[in-house]
């Protein structure tokens, strides 16, 4: 057990350790010695790198890294990513943390959850996991549960705060429900409404409840240029906003009561495409778990589930951690990945056994904390320095496509309209009305068919941004009436 009271989490999207850090100029963070790794990243990148399973093992080419396409090997220098240079010199810098799966972000951010994705190793394109079409089950489900039900089970509060209106973590089974009702549980990370409170209100108070706290960026689904808009450092996005998102939390949490008994972690969920030099780590232990999300359909690759994905970066903030060290300084010959997070929570809290043998092996990062936070002069700057401006041109740029495009609808979108037919399912069983949505259980062929056809309309893809956008407006107008209800 540590002195630590409350453990947040923010993950953000896409990034590579290298691309942000590999021009860093640390004498411990050497610069990747492939010629055409070099300065050039944008605040908003030329176009989105693949990052798919099968586009990763052509990436790390058994090892050699050596498939990454030439722009995703241009880098950022530290004064364009002032926010987190200025975290990784205060705190703890993370240089041995790697993604759970050698792909995307939806298999990635389960890990980060529950310690495994459940057998789903791609994006949940192809509607391969159409559960909530198929049956009235929950799109998604694991063995073992997740971080959320060992809490509840041991009476620990959490929460999620949120910048979309759909984060992605209510894809985890039963979370819509606490969705729709729980203002405890969930919160918007921003003041959106006069029912709601904000982030840096909440924890600005010494009775902060929550011991584990997960927090969402806005990938801005709300509108059609996806991520375009958003804080989630997507590479249609801007890095500077999400630098903005960092500065917030940082400075909520430095200034709050709660600061000297906190750690925030800040990390990735997966490498975007971007290129790293240091080679995945194979023999892993694999989580173990019953596969339920593995796709039936022909479009599993086979994955076992026994190697790590490409490196990411993670920033473990706090008092109580040592200033400027990396983790491999700190933790030598240790390899961490998402499930990491899971084992660190639990061993700090006292949450019982691991969830999967994923999190069992997972290296914890609470042996670097002490037991006192440094002294007031040296717990971490009050504010942090600005985030670079954007460039005209790149506010302006329309980011472009990934090289390879998907023959379904973006895996991203794909993942997300699950998640609305669930909520759609659960506003619909909570009000007594009519779903948005035709959601009546089909058998899988003639489910099979109804997706082709779909696909096969022009328009499927804005039809199914505006059914999301649908179901957001409906499931915000519900939290509203409960919060309502429940003063």
């Amino acid at each position: 057990m540590t002195p630590v009271d409350h453990v947040f989490v923010l993950m953000l999207e896409n990034r590579s350790f290298d691309h942000f850090f590999g021009l860093s100029g640390r004498p411990s963070v050497p610069k990747p010695t492939d010629p055409e790794f070099s300065p050039g990243a944008t605040d908003r990148a030329s176009y989105d790198p693949p990052h798919e399973y099968a586009d990763v093992q052509t990436q790390i080419s058994g090892g050699t890294m050596a498939g990454f396409d030439k722009t995703a090997k241009l880098a950022f220098e530290p004064s364009q990513i002032p926010v987190i240079s200025q975290l990784a010199d205060e705190f703890v810098l993370f240089d041995n943390w790697f993604a759970s799966v050698p792909g995307p972000t939806w298999p990635n951010r389960f890990f980060v959850h529950a310690a495994s994705s459940g057998g789903l190793a791609t994006s949940p394109t192809q509607f391969q996991e159409g559960g909530a079409v198929i049956s009235p089950a929950t799109p998604f489900k694991f063995q073992n549960g997740s971080i959320y039900d060992r809490l509840d089970s041991q009476q620990k509060k959490w929460r999620v705060y949120h910048g979309d209106v759909h984060p992605q973590v209510l894809a985890m089974p039963g979370l819509g429900e606490k969705y729709l009702t729980s203002a405890e549980n969930f919160c918007p990370t921003y003041p959106s409404n006069p029912h709601f409170s904000d982030f840096a209100t909440d924890v600005n108070s010494a009775s902060y409840g929550p011991a584990y706290t997960f927090i969402e960026p806005d990938y801005a689904l709300q509108i059609f240029s996806q991520f375009r808009n958003g804080d989630s450092q997507h590479p249609r996005g801007l890095v500077s906003a999400g630098e903005k998102l960092i500065k917030y939390v940082y400075e909520s949490l430095r200034a709050s009561p709660i600061w000297s008994k906190c750690v925030l972690l800040v990390l990735w969920d997966e490498h975007g495409g971007f290129y790293d030099h240091v080679p995945p780590p194979a023999n892993v232990a694999p989580p173990g778990d019953t596969p339920y999300n593995k796709p039936t359909d022909g479009h599993d690759p086979g994955f076992a589930f026994d190697r790590l994905g490409v490196r990411v970066p993670a920033l473990l903030i706090s008092p109580l951690a040592p200033r400027g060290k990396l983790g491999s300084e700190l933790f030598p010959g240790a390899t961490f990945d998402h499930s990491s997070v899971i084992k660190s929570v639990f061993e700090n809290f006292g949450l019982g056994a691991p969830l999967t043998g994923r999190d069992a092996a997972a290296p914890s990062w609470n042996a670097c904390l002490d037991a006192n936070a440094r002294a007031d002069a040296g717990d971490g700057p009050a504010v942090l320095s600005a985030p670079a401006k954007p460039k005209a041109a790149e506010l302006a740029q329309k980011a472009m496509p990934a090289v390879t495009v998907p023959k379904d609808v973006d895996g991203f979108l794909a993942g997300m309209s699950l998640i609305s037919m669930d909520l759609d399912r659960e506003i619909s069983n909570q009000t007594g009305k009519a779903p948005i949505a035709n959601i009546t259980p089909q058998s899988p062929a003639s489910y099979d068919a109804a997706r082709r056809a779909s696909l096969a309309d022009p328009n499927f893809r804005l039809q199914l941004v505006q059914y999301i956008n649908e179901v957001s407006v409906h499931a915000q107008v519900h939290r509203m009436k409960e919060k309502m209800a429940s003063n």
